[in-house]
């Protein structure tokens, strides 16, 4: 199927992901959740300025949408985006859901730093999952 919004999204991402236009210089007026999840998952070639600028223009950091947080989310894990971090403890101590934490905790598990980071968010957080979750993030959070 064809869709002029889609379209317009991946215009949108490869306007950001190629360099030739910053965040606030995107028509992006209308954007449903669907339109930003798709925007998130697209974009490649991110590095610090693009995702302080992402931020600044779209306040992903602040969003109250699970979705959209947990796709920038990833993206901060990957880039090192340090000023999202005590949004995304905060997310990951509220949330519950596996879909949310799995991908997430699997990120932050790739390098020792964000792993170890990890572990103290999880040591609080865990209370507060269900087993279905804290099985999963106990395997991703072990050390082998």
């Amino acid at each position: 199927p064809y869709s002029t919004e889609l379209d317009r999204v991946e215009l949108a991402i490869s306007k950001i992901s190629n360099g030739t236009a910053t965040p606030k210089e995107l028509n992006v007026e209308g954007y449903t959740t669907h339109h930003w999840l798709y925007f998130l998952r697209g974009l490649k070639n991110l590095d610090s300025l693009k995702m302080v600028q992402l931020d600044e223009a779209f306040d992903f950091t602040s969003t109250g949408n699970s979705e959209i947080a947990c796709d920038w989310f990833k993206h901060c894990i990957e880039q090192d985006y340090k000023p999202a971090f005590p949004a995304l403890e905060a997310f990951l101590k509220k949330v519950g859901r596996r879909k949310f934490l799995q991908p997430l905790y699997e990120r932050l598990a790739e390098t020792e730093e964000h792993k170890a980071w990890a572990k103290e968010v999880y040591a609080e957080a865990r209370k507060g999952y269900h087993s279905v979750s804290y099985n999963t993030i106990d395997e991703i959070l072990k050390d082998e």
